[in-house]
């Protein structure tokens, strides 16, 4: 359930990337004047989304896995409807000829989510003769074209300007194994002010958008959109961010409450998915671990610090629960609620069934901006604070999420953005869609005790801990550790 607008930030492609400038509100600023870099355009809109595909010659080779599927077509021409398609040009496609990649058996293979890889499977159909091994080949390439299209689809309609109001949105993929606990999984996007850029999933730019059609709305973007892995394949994808936290889940046997993998059935029947299906990380860079004390390193990553390791690592993860920025799914309840939750009580009058709450992702420029002139952040013009249980019995953590309005470094430019902390420290990058949930980062390791003490409630946190560190600078908060974290790691 969404609980409100906002921008996502940051690449994830490397543990020490900063978020970028964004701009979820335009504030004084006029949206056309802003938008200039953007390729910006808009058709009479009498067309489909099919019809102006299937009518340029730029998106042949998506027309054809459109082609593929009736339902799919129906959708898209359907002048009933009103959506969002994000399309995927020739030139963000892989070449012909790629045939090394052949599936002898689509139906059965490990499922396929690469939209580059199902378009060359597609094509080599022409290659194939009239048989019943093509039209089954066939049907099974238009399931499968059905599911990734599903998420380059959002069931409303977003123009660009709306696309920035907001962290995550909603596709139409819903899963049948129960990843993400049968609800749609969802799209990140960020926004960029110097040049004006859009990004879906940190990876896909938006290169034209804003074209008008009779049922909606189309963004031409660089690359396909990937329906995302579970969490846990997620962070082994950026070995050098989250190299240390993959293998320590691997070392104490929590993969399973974080990853969600398909198992092929015997003798190539269907398998079957296993692990979490619903699940929030908050994920320890590898930069995390490297600024623990030298000798608790080695400790942890000894057997007899295995103990201490796991419950660490299990009091970062809220299982059964996924928490975005703007979006909270509860699956231990019917409905989405956060009547279960340990809610702050000044903020109390805009929880009830989650409302729209406008909010914006941090802003490391803007609060590089408040220190350098020594003032302290303004009071938030709306803050939250949720209490959630970690996998660690009898741990909870903190999360507060407190948006600002201030003026940004630049001339007439009034703003407003978000910091995101749980415990007291910074998430950036935040929002990470998962198949199973939501990946957050973190740059420091959370501290369990801190769940009985202060957590970080507010916004003048900053002025008793510090939320950044340097890159190479050891986080003085675990100098103390061999005082308890033996004795805690042994209690039941």
């Amino acid at each position: 359930m969404r609980i409100a607008s906002l921008t996502s930030l940051a690449l994830l492609g490397t543990v020490y990337a900063l978020p970028t400038l964004i701009l979820p509100w335009f504030g004084h600023i006029q949206l056309d004047s802003l938008l200039n870099g953007l390729s910006y355009s808009r058709l009479d809109g009498e067309k489909t989304i099919y019809q102006i595909l299937k009518e340029d010659e730029n998106f042949s080779r998506l027309v054809k896995a459109i082609d593929l599927n009736e339902r799919v077509v129906e959708f898209l021409d359907d002048p009933a409807q009103s959506v969002t398609f994000f399309a995927v040009p020739n030139s963000g496609l892989p070449g012909h000829g790629r045939h090394d990649e052949k599936v002898d058996n689509v139906c059965h293979a490990r499922p396929i989510n690469d939209l580059e890889h199902l378009i060359l499977q597609v094509e080599q159909l022409d290659h194939l003769s009239d048989t019943e091994d093509r039209e089954k080949r066939k049907e099974c390439l238009a399931r499968l074209v059905h599911a990734v299209l599903s998420y380059h689809t959002l069931p409303e309609k977003y123009t660009s300007a709306q696309l920035h109001e907001n962290s995550t949105f909603a596709t139409k993929l819903t899963l049948k194994d129960g990843s993400f606990d049968h609800q749609p999984l969802r799209i990140s996007v960020q926004s960029k002010i110097l040049p004006p850029k859009l990004k879906i999933n940190f990876y896909a730019g938006v290169t034209q958008h804003d074209i008008e059609a009779s049922n909606g709305v189309i963004h031409h973007i660089t690359r396909p959109l990937l329906p995302p892995p579970s969490i846990f394949q997620e962070a082994f994808l950026f070995p050098r961010a989250f190299s240390f936290v993959t293998s320590a889940i691997q070392r104490v046997h929590l993969t399973g409450a974080v990853d969600r993998w398909y198992v092929p059935g015997e003798d190539h029947t269907h398998g079957s998915f296993h692990g979490a299906t619903s699940t929030t990380f908050f994920a320890p860079t590898s930069a995390a671990f490297h600024r623990l004390p030298r000798k608790l390193q080695l400790f942890l990553l000894s057997p007899f610090g295995e103990r201490a390791l796991k419950k660490l690592l299990e009091f970062h993860i809220i299982p059964n629960f996924v928490l975005f920025s703007d979006y909270v799914h509860n699956a231990t309840s019917e409905e989405s609620t956060m009547t279960d939750l340990t809610i702050d009580p000044r903020a109390a009058q805009y929880h009830t069934n989650l409302p729209e709450l406008p909010m914006a992702p941090l802003d490391d420029i803007m609060l590089e901006h408040h220190h350098k002139k020594h003032t302290p952040l303004p009071e938030p013009a709306y803050e939250y604070n949720v209490t959630l249980p970690t996998l660690l019995t009898n741990h909870s953590i903190h999360v507060n999420v407190a948006r600002y309005e201030s003026k940004l470094p630049l001339p007439g430019c009034l703003r407003s953005f978000t910091r995101f902390k749980v415990n007291g420290v910074a998430v950036v990058p935040f929002d990470v869609p998962a198949r199973n949930g939501a990946l957050q980062v973190i740059h420091r390791l959370l501290d369990p005790r801190k769940h009985h003490g202060r957590h970080g409630h507010g916004h003048h946190d900053h002025d008793h801990d510090r939320e950044h560190l340097m890159e190479d600078e050891v986080d003085a908060s675990w100098d103390d550790w061999e005082e308890w974290l033996p004795q805690w790691a042994s209690e039941n």
